[in-house]
């Protein structure tokens, strides 16, 4: 296909040029019978009505400088006009036109010549300077081959883009073609340069299989994580359904069979919460909430179970921070860190809760005094069902963190985790409201 586009488009500049330069000339040739032929016929006119040629000769002459005459008898001996003796040195333009040079006052110069022969055998050659005219069609001439080359260069860049293009597009279909026969995501377009836009385009590319392949292995993830997760309370369930068999079924057997019930359902619920909050299904209630507001609102609500484990809040906020947001979902947001800040603290801790303005941002941090999370460990908390090691004796299912990182970004939010020394510090940062 570029060779064939290149063929073409050389074809065409071939036939462009050979145009331009066969009007040039035709135009040329045209201009000048034509001017010659109305000479000619004025002279006929002239002759016919027997007067005498000579004083036409001069008084033309003065009118137009590039008219020039010769009148000769039959003998061809001259009468009159301005060319004697008759030049030797002729070429030839057309059938009927010749061509003279003469000299002029700005030195030789090229006249196009016509000869008349009258009823009388006597003939008169006519003249017209053409040196201009030859000199402009010249011009056109070498601007025309100048075209020309510059379209066959343009044709040869063109071949070779269009060469270019088309191996890189077929590498990208034979890659992204082998990626749908073996399903392995793992493999990535090569970008052998920077400067053009397929290589752009395959760096999109190479992201978009990158974060196709997190997702996937993600989803492989949660499977198996689901499966762990569900065996051991599925299993406890079946056991005590199977101890049921034959035996008077009282209310605290039904009370913890509820219960497991009721976990299974939450893990469930929890990620269909999630899942819900990535697709945006929650963005129709997006609206003007003070972020002042809600934590505080939060922190009251968990005051009574900090108290329990000897925990206080230390609470820090300023006005100025309206955010635009679903305020169900910042509250389940916050609720979730104090939450696991109340979790991992210990007895007689003080648990900060921050709200306010810092660089053209609205910033929030809940900071704790507990163990901590290990920086290898901190990209790691925010997958599903991740639990690390300080965090395996206690209870949850590991989507606590996953939903904040969820909610966060449904709000254009940043969600990053600092070591308080001693202790974390969970920071998320928001646009203001506008």
């Amino acid at each position: 296909m570029a060779l064939l586009f290149t063929v073409l488009l050389a074809v065409s500049a071939a036939i462009l040029g050979y145009f331009v330069i066969d009007f040039g000339r035709r135009d040329f040739l045209k201009e000048t019978k034509a001017a010659i032929n109305n000479e000619v016929s004025i002279l006929t006119i002239l002759k016919n009505g027997q007067e005498t040629l000579i004083p036409y000769f001069k008084r033309r002459i003065k009118e137009d400088p590039d008219i020039r005459f010769r009148y000769e008898d039959k003998s061809g001996k001259f009468i009159g006009g301005t060319i004697d003796p008759k030049p030797k040195h002729v070429q030839k333009i057309t059938e009927e036109v010749l061509g003279y040079e003469l000299d002029t006052s700005n030195g030789k110069q090229v006249f196009a010549g016509k000869t008349h022969i009258f009823e009388d055998d006597s003939q008169i050659i006519v003249f017209r300077n053409v040196h201009n005219l030859i000199k402009s069609n010249e011009r056109l001439k070498h601007l025309t081959w100048v075209i020309i080359l510059l379209m066959f260069l343009v044709v040869l860049v063109s071949f070779g883009i269009s060469h270019f293009v088309v191996s890189r597009i077929n590498r990208i279909g034979a890659i992204a073609q082998n990626i749908v026969e073996t399903g392995d995501l793992s493999q990535r377009l090569s970008i052998d340069s920077r400067w053009d836009d397929l290589s752009n385009l395959s760096e999109i590319l190479n992201g978009f299989l990158g974060k196709i392949e997190d997702l996937m292995n993600g989803v492989r993830e949660v499977s198996n994580n689901i499966a762990h997760d569900l065996r051991t309370p599925l299993s406890g369930l079946r056991s005590d359904i199977e101890a049921l068999k034959g035996c008077i079924v009282n209310d605290y057997k039904i009370e913890s069979l509820l219960s497991d019930v009721d976990r299974i359902l939450s893990l469930f619920h929890a990620l269909l919460r999630i899942t819900n909050i990535e697709k945006g299904k929650y963005s129709q209630f997006m609206r003007e909430v003070d972020l002042e507001k809600i934590v505080k609102d939060i922190a009251d609500l968990y005051e009574p179970v900090a108290e329990e484990k000897d925990l206080s809040f230390e609470i820090q906020t300023s006005p100025g921070t309206k955010v635009k947001g679903d305020g169900d979902l910042l509250s389940q947001l916050f609720a979730n860190i104090i939450d696991n800040a109340i979790k991992f603290c210990p007895k007689g801790s003080v648990i900060r809760v921050y709200a306010g303005t810092e660089k053209n941002q609205i910033v929030t941090f809940i900071e704790d005094q507990g163990p901590g999370i290990p920086d290898q460990e901190k990209e790691n908390v925010f997958k599903h069902f991740y639990r690390g090691d300080a965090s395996r004796s206690t209870p949850g299912n590991g989507l606590g963190l996953s939903l904040v990182r969820a909610v966060a970004e449904r709000h254009q939010a940043r969600v990053t985790l600092e070591n308080a020394s001693p202790g974390l510090r969970v920071k998320v940062s928001f646009q203001p409201y506008q």
